[in-house]
């Protein structure tokens, strides 16, 4: 277990870039038209109903809206207050609302591919995922409602300097959700930085699920003819299959997140900002990154191929190999088997850990807070088999809540689930190898007093 997987050092974000949700509307997509014969067009929203939209402007008799954040080619975002949270009490009544606007507003296919994309959106909950509340429109107006984020933008983070085990840790966020979507046959479709946001909690969160696929999915069958312009879409991110017009595919989100991946590491995009076909008509590679674990660099390097079929297929076939799933865990899984063998005397001379010495109810509010999210994002990550994840944030709540029994559950499962996929080593080396893997686990707070783990050192140590 490396370094990369113990520690996400909190850094400082870059000044002057401190932004709200607003942001992710994308001015990509501003050079973008949109044909259409609806003869209603013109009553449709136009720019003096957005000057309209000052703060206390009403959506629905529910929404009242405060500032506008930004604005872009698809849309401009406000913040607003959601009315019947306030009447229900709700610690904090802000949400977000997007307002579909320019060309896009006036096509009366608009509202129900974007209905579609965002029932789509609402089934993904993740930590990793903005929460998405609804789609609906007042008369003309169509607008998104959503969770309210305040942080920077990852091309803002990009740019920053954060260390290189911070930005590993992130990226493992990002193929996480974008695995889970891929689990429940969702496919992004835009996933670039300017969609990705990490918030002044240091949570990474995607954006904008399927909008970017519902705005090319009323367009018809146009023709391209610039390699480096694609209607709806993202060209310094969106594959070559995309270029194409074929249908959505996940290994299309794949190649979006090795250009993510391998700008956060390397500081730049690997073709030079250049779009999928005219890289490959140019013959470039992607530059090796130096210091990047072979296991890494393999994953993104794959992803990074210009066709599907000599991509990863999905972001979980990405992920696995970028945490080194096969590397790594089962290494983990198979030194535990070993020490399993004094398991039954642990049985017989194990005694709880004592309590904590504060009880939770007299934590400070805002540590409370930070412990049932470490804790709730522990659960997740567990859920899915991210042991390295689910460590990360089960220490984190450990450290802020020693011995808290909740927390000393989860990690007791985590162990019980890892014991369950032990094999046999097969020779003194194997065995040495073991040892390390659990001196690495013994060296987290949360576990280094672990009776489990050091019974089962001793055990490995005394079948020398």
């Amino acid at each position: 277990m490396s370094d990369d997987d113990k520690t996400r050092p909190i850094t400082k974000r870059p000044k002057g870039h401190e932004t709200e949700i607003a942001t992710q509307v994308s001015p990509d997509l501003d050079k973008t038209e949109i044909s259409t014969n609806d003869p209603s067009a013109d009553e449709s929203f136009s720019s003096d109903t957005l000057a309209m939209m000052q703060p206390g402007f009403m959506l629905k008799d529910r929404f009242q809206l405060g500032e506008k954040l930004g604005q872009g080619g698809m849309g401009a975002v406000f913040r607003a207050r959601d009315l019947r949270r306030v009447e229900a009490g709700h610690s904090d009544p802000t949400v977000a609302i997007k307002v579909i606007t320019g060309d896009f507003a006036k096509d009366s296919r608009a509202f129900i591919a974007l209905q579609r994309e965002t029932d789509k959106s609402q089934t993904l909950a993740h930590p990793n995922i903005i929460t998405v509340y609804d789609f609906d429109r007042d008369d003309t107006i169509f607008f998104m409602t959503m969770e309210s984020l305040s942080g920077v933008t990852l091309d803002s983070y990009i740019s920053g300097d954060a260390e290189r085990a911070e930005r590993i840790a992130y990226i493992t966020d990002l193929g996480n959700a974008i695995a889970y979507a891929h689990k429940r046959n969702i496919v992004h479709s835009d996933l670039k930085p300017a969609n990705i946001f990490i918030t002044r909690e240091n949570v990474l969160k995607v954006l904008d699920f399927g909008i970017a696929r519902a705005y090319s999915s009323i367009e018809g069958d146009k023709t391209q003819a610039d390699p480096d312009e694609i209607s709806g879409l993202t060209p310094t991110y969106a594959s070559y299959e995309m270029f194409e017009r074929q249908a959505p595919h996940p290994a299309d989100d794949v190649y979006a997140l090795g250009l993510i991946a391998y700008e956060m590491l390397a500081g730049k995009h690997p073709f030079d900002r250049k779009s999928a076909p005219r890289a490959e008509s140019l013959g470039l590679k992607p530059k090796r990154i130096k210091g990047l674990p072979a296991y890494q660099w393999k994953a993104i390097a794959k992803a990074l191929e210009f066709r599907r079929e000599d991509r990863w297929q999905d972001a979980g076939q990405f992920l696995s190999q970028f945490k080194g799933t096969g590397r790594r865990v089962r290494q983990l899984s198979a030194a535990l088997l070993v020490a399993i063998l004094g398991f039954s005397s642990y049985l017989l001379f194990f005694q709880p850990e004592a309590g904590p010495d504060i009880p939770f109810e007299d934590l400070p509010p805002a540590t409370q807070e930070s412990v049932l999210k470490n804790l709730s994002e522990g659960r997740q990550a567990l859920k899915f088999g991210d042991y390295n994840g689910a460590l990360f944030y089960l220490d984190k709540a450990y450290q802020l809540h020693p011995r808290n029994p909740d927390v000393m559950k989860s990690i007791d499962t985590m162990l019980d689930e890892i014991f369950g996929n032990m094999a046999s080593p097969e020779n003194a080396a194997q065995k040495a190898e073991y040892r390390q893997q659990l001196s690495e686990l013994l060296k987290y707070p949360s576990l280094s007093q672990n009776p489990r783990l050091q019974e089962k050192k001793k055990s490995l140590e005394a079948s020398n």
